[in-house]
């Protein structure tokens, strides 16, 4: 049913996709009920991957839908729908899958924070691809840019998105460090995971600090990969390699 619901919801957002980006309210349900159902069945909120996607693609076409009424900004609209709809996909590996019982206070400021702090840095990561992208039009093809969405729009969805996204996933990183010195008496081991997510952090750093409105060049958007790729791989990656932590 899980499987199902998720599948549904991926249907109706490559439609959406497809032919009209405004059309995507259905998969919203979709997915809620799915991550709903999930965490009924297995008896654990937020204790999988796969509830942590779908709020993840929820957040994400939620996001775009904002923007899905203006015309010119259609192709970052099609970037966040085509990115939620690979998260959805990939999520139903996670399908059926828990960590087993977990306080509320992890659940909390901790799966919930990281799962916000995806969102805002995904938002962030398309608005800055989307820039860069606008940039090299504008120098190449300049007529062409008129159907794209404005660098100054680009620039102030990526910015506050960012600031938003660092300060969420160190509450994250932090609350994790904090849960883990109660449980097993450190901090930090050299788990896959832990120790991706702190290169993970590092790289927001970095982006974060070097941050200038505006700014667009080929070196900050390697950056950019560099940090999103870092945030998928603890994402959906870094918990097949097994270690201390439980997803």
């Amino acid at each position: 049913m899980t499987a199902a619901l998720a599948g549904l919801g991926a249907l109706v957002l490559l439609a959406s996709l497809v032919w009209d980006e405004r059309r995507s309210g259905w998969s919203l349900w979709f997915f809620f009920a799915a991550a709903v159902w999930h965490a009924v069945t297995t008896g654990q909120v937020l204790g999988s991957s796969f509830e942590a996607a779908m709020l993840l693609v929820i957040g994400l076409v939620g996001v775009a839908r904002g923007y899905a009424a203006r015309p010119r900004w259609r192709t970052w609209v099609r970037y966040a729908y085509a990115t939620a709809l690979f998260f959805a996909l990939l999520s139903l590996r996670f399908v059926g899958t828990t960590s087993g019982p977990l306080p509320w206070s992890l659940v909390v400021f901790h799966a919930g924070v990281l799962t916000l702090a995806y969102v805002s840095l995904t938002v962030a990561f398309l608005a800055a691809v989307a820039g860069w992208a606008q940039h090299r039009r504008l120098k190449s093809a300049p007529w062409r840019s008129l159907s794209a969405p404005p660098l100054v729009g680009l620039a102030r969805l990526e910015g506050p998105y960012l600031r938003a996204g660092y300060v969420l996933y160190t509450v994250g990183v932090l609350t994790g460090m904090a849960w883990a010195w109660r449980l097993w008496g450190s901090p930090v081991a050299p788990d896959v995971k832990e120790l991706a997510t702190l290169v993970t952090w590092a790289l927001f750093t970095l982006l974060l600090l070097e941050y200038r409105p505006g700014r667009v060049g080929g070196g900050r958007v390697l950056l950019w990969w560099a940090a999103y790729a870092a945030l998928v791989f603890v994402f959906f990656v870094a918990p097949y390699w097994g270690g201390r932590h439980p997803v």
